[in-house]
């Protein structure tokens, strides 16, 4: 039997030595409103991020955590490497993120025809995959 979804969308969660980075480029630079923060005891505080109807969680622990080791880009080691978000204005928001000083190892490129996406970094040097589809 599959899983029965309570919700239909994906939650994703994300550890960080401090919120303010995190704070900076998915809250003042991508714009996603701030959806509270609980502190879970004897762990860390989350701070929640609306991103459409799902909700990015970035968890700061108590213990400071270690940086994550990659190298050649995000797909250099197994796991978790990135997130993916659909947009309708890239080259508004990869400009915005450039201009505040974040990251951007892959430009605005064709992927296919009809789609063009950018490969950006946040405050932790995670990816974020950002793609645009034209109208059809």
């Amino acid at each position: 039997m599959a899983a029965i979804l309570a919700n239909q969308h994906l939650d994703a969660g994300l550890v960080s030595t401090d919120i303010e980075g995190p704070k900076q480029f998915y809250g003042d630079v991508m714009g996603f409103p701030s959806a509270g923060s609980v502190d879970i005891p004897n762990v860390g505080k989350v701070t929640r991020f609306q991103v459409g109807n799902s909700v990015l969680r970035v968890l700061v622990p108590l213990k400071k955590p270690a940086k994550a080791q990659r190298e050649d880009g995000f797909s250099s080691t197994v796991g978790i490497r990135y997130i993916a978000l659909k947009v309708s204005n890239l080259s508004e928001i990869v400009v915005r993120i450039k201009e505040a000083g974040f990251a951007v190892p892959v430009p605005i490129r064709v992927l296919r025809p009809g789609v063009q996406v950018a490969l950006v970094e946040d405050a932790d040097g995670n990816t974020v995959e950002l793609m645009e589809e034209s109208a059809k």
